[in-house]
């Protein structure tokens, strides 16, 4: 279609100015009017032809005020009385009124051939309180004497035609019209790259009166959503936790707007603000209360969960419940830091304290029941009075539990009485009685061992009894959770290092043989050189060539031998950092102060380099301590058997 545009352009032209020699004449008419737009649409149908085919020029204009609304004759302003009353104590005044009026003369548009492809649009915000005029891109600005002028006219007739009153309110942009006709004005056009937009007119914006609003911050932590937006309504608010310094209520004060005038001169209103949530409770000495003039917060002065009771907030951090349930209570998340304290009741061996599937935070839980499947606990202490099933997680600082079927993880220690198949992660792990199950810990303290369990630690593992069979027991730092990632890493690395060492070797000696080779040629070459230089022969490029060839030889060699070095220098910080871990190996024991039983496996697992030392205790044997000590080599451990200590 533009392709055609362009051929048939001319034809086009012709056939637009004999549709216009065969439209109505039209006589240019003068008229004052304060509604330019109404009166070019009164001007149209009295003519029959569209407004759209009319054009404005103004003329003259007045500008017309009333410092009351009551006043029946409107005064023409001066040109300096405008500074003197474009104040906002003034326009912001109901009873101060402004217009114009405009003499015009209205003619038939005729399209000057500089604006034939300039797209500039105006445009305002809701109030009309700040007016914008934007050129688009795309839009092609024809240079002509006066352009600067003839553009600020085209913007004052679209103002004109949407009720707008001019410079009164006008911003200065000439800086941005004299950017674009400078543009122009080298090539004869300036063909716009993007919209180009800036300020023409802004007056007094309103601002909108503020509500009283009563917010309940405390609540609305229920209501965040995961990870996926979706929200957990297993976790239903049971308790409304929160922290020391945290704001849990917030009351908004009614706070009075500014009204405002727009750049047609007319006043905006704005509504009284309403109060309607005005607190009317009491807080206790554990909720602090903070004024200001445009708020009032209420904050915790220290953690716990929010109660309401007889018209007062209170902070508590105790709570008694029979049970935690899908049913009664959903999940409770008051957080670990909350200082929120539970106490659980539920004691029959039948029933489920914490229910299935439920999740509980708190500072400290102490359950007198059992926890249920798939729950979770997640708290600075922990206890446990019944047992927990075989899919439930406990997550703590510290944690003593009667019967242990899932899983625990404590950073400091775990407690046990009897440990069923369950797994435990801690710093120190303390069992009572141990029938099957894993454990992983710093140090590992048993009563009294059944068979097929399995116990991993990194300093001591002790067991007073053992009565089953089928056990491993297992010194290895990489096994610990504080110390995995690190020990894998390095590891890793070391592995890494090894492989790029013996590359560079390689590579090294490659070099190092050519050298040695080449180092008869060269010396028999730098002879001759010696030899013509005396003789004021000039010596032949190809020998200082290979000179210069084996040079960089050596330059190379020197830089392989370099990095070789360095990584070595890399790798041994490695192996000792490596060696720090494997100290606490070295130096570990495994302690049965009761007799051997069959099919018990015991391992150190050495860490530079990996080493596996296995033994096989001799079933019958009592009270022993298994440790390492050094054999052979620098490096070099084996396992030793000695009596225990009492």
């Amino acid at each position: 279609m533009g392709l055609f545009d362009k051929v048939f352009k001319s034809d086009k032209k012709k056939s637009r100015k004999k549709a216009e020699e065969k439209r109505p004449g039209f006589t240019p008419v003068v008229v004052t009017t304060d509604d330019v737009a109404k009166t070019l649409q009164e001007t149209a149908v009295k003519h029959n032809i569209s407004s759209n085919l009319l054009d404005i020029r103004l003329i003259d204009y007045r500008s017309l005020i009333k410092m009351d609304t009551k006043d029946k004759d409107w005064i023409e302003m001066e040109e300096d009385d405008w500074v003197k009353l474009n104040k906002p104590e003034i326009l912001l005044n109901p009873n101060f009124e402004v217009k114009q009026t405009y003499e015009i003369e209205i003619l038939r548009y005729k399209e000057e051939p500089w604006m034939s492809d300039l797209l500039l649009h105006m445009g305002s915000n809701k109030e009309r309180n700040r007016v914008v005029c934007t050129i688009k891109a795309g839009s092609i600005v024809r240079y002509v004497d006066e352009l600067e002028k003839k553009i600020k006219l085209l913007i004052q007739k679209k103002m004109l035609r949407s009720h707008l009153l001019i410079n009164l309110w006008d911003v200065d942009y000439r800086n941005v019209l004299d950017e674009i006709v400078a543009k122009a004005r080298v090539q004869d056009q300036y063909i716009v790259p993007e919209d180009i937009t800036f300020d023409v007119a802004v007056c007094y914006a309103s601002q909108p009166s503020v509500d009283d609003e009563l917010i309940f911050h405390y609540k609305k932590k229920l209501e965040v959503p995961d990870e996926k937006d979706r929200m957990d309504y297993s976790k239903r608010g049971f308790i409304q936790a929160v922290e020391k310094g945290e704001v849990i209520i917030e009351y908004i004060k009614p706070q009075q707007g500014k009204p405002g005038r727009n750049c047609q001169g007319k006043y905006i209103p704005i509504e009284e603000p309403n109060e309607t949530n005005k607190p009317d409770f009491k807080t206790s000495e554990n909720i602090e209360v903070e004024e200001t003039d445009k708020h009032i917060l209420y904050r915790a002065k220290r953690g716990g969960y929010v109660v309401f009771h007889d018209n007062t907030y209170d902070i508590k951090e105790e709570m008694e419940l029979e049970e935690v349930s899908f049913k009664k209570t959903g999940s409770i998340d008051a957080g670990v830091e909350t200082e929120v304290k539970l106490h659980i009741n539920e004691r029959d061996i039948m029933k489920d304290a914490i229910g299935t599937g439920v999740e509980v935070e708190a500072t400290e839980v102490r359950v007198e029941g059992n926890v249920g499947s798939s729950a979770v606990v997640k708290a600075e202490e922990v206890v446990i009075g019944g047992q927990t099933h075989q899919t439930s997680k406990i997550f703590a600082e510290t944690a003593k539990v009667n019967v242990l079927r899932g899983y625990l993880k404590t950073q400091e220690l775990a407690k046990i009485t009897r440990l069923e198949g369950g797994v435990v992660e801690a710093k120190t792990a303390e069992v009572a009685q141990m029938i099957g199950g894993e454990i992983k810990a710093m140090r590992v303290d048993v009563g009294l061992l059944a068979s097929n369990a399995k116990i991993f630690a990194v300093s001591e593992i002790v067991i007073d009894k053992m009565v089953g069979e089928n056990n491993k027991l297992v010194i290895d730092a990489s096994k610990i959770d504080a110390y995995h990632n690190e020990i894998v890493s390095l590891e890793e690395e070391a592995e890494v290092l090894k492989k790029e060492i013996e590359k560079l070797e390689e590579d090294l000696a490659r070099k190092v043989e050519l050298k040695q080779k080449s180092e008869p040629t060269i010396a028999t070459l730098k002879q001759k050189i010696l030899q013509e230089t005396k003789k004021g022969i000039k010596p032949k490029p190809a020998f200082i060539a290979k000179i210069k060839q084996f040079q960089k030889l050596i330059e190379a060699i020197e830089a392989v031998r370099k990095k070789r070095d360095e990584r070595k220098g890399q790798l041994h910080n490695i192996k000792q950092k490596l060696l720090t871990f494997q100290e606490m190996v070295v130096n570990a024991k495994i302690v049965n102060h009761g007799e051997w039983k069959d099919y018990t496996s015991v391992e150190f697992h050495l860490l530079y380099p990996q080493i596996t030392l296995e033994y096989t205790p001799v079933p019958g044997a009592k009270n022993q301590q298994i440790y390492l000590r050094k054999a052979g080599e620098e490096d070099g451990y084996e396992i030793a058997v000695k009596e225990a200590d009492a």
